[in-house]
């Protein structure tokens, strides 16, 4: 219930307390990261393939492939001959198998499945480091 003073205005205890100026920066800081989250996840979402750069493949986001690493990148060149489909080479993982995301001039996007530690990852791959990439191609 509100109550009145002698002068039959509100009493000091039941004014609104206005905002100081520490509520006003955290109300501005949060604007702020929200604001900057947004425009990251706009920067950094998964661009569609672009038909240009890929007219005559049917490598589209959604499928399951295995990407094979160069071996001069990994460090494993030689004279030893290698199967490019090779997932190993002396105990150490040469490929990784995930569900493609997106494609575009530089690299490939992957979602990536990391058994030891049972969690997804998603990967950022530089073109210029693939061997190549394994796929079944869609029913058609």
């Amino acid at each position: 219930m509100t109550q009145f003073n002698e002068a039959g205005s509100v009493s000091e205890s039941e004014k609104p307390k206005k905002c100081t100026c520490k509520c006003r920066i955290i109300g501005i800081a949060i604007l702020v990261v929200l604001i900057a989250g947004v425009v990251c996840w706009h920067a950094h979402r998964p661009k569609p393939i672009d038909p240009e750069i890929t007219p005559a493949i049917d490598l589209k986001p959604g499928l399951i492939c295995t990407v094979q690493f160069r071996r001069d990148v990994l460090g494993t060149a030689g004279d030893l001959p290698v199967d490019p489909t090779t997932n190993k080479i002396n105990g150490a993982i040469v490929s990784l198998r995930g569900k493609l995301i997106a494609i575009d001039r530089e690299a490939i996007l992957l979602d990536w499945y990391h058994d030891r530690m049972n969690v997804y990852r998603r990967l950022w791959i530089p073109k210029d480091s693939i061997l190549l990439i394994e796929y079944d191609p869609p029913n058609t």
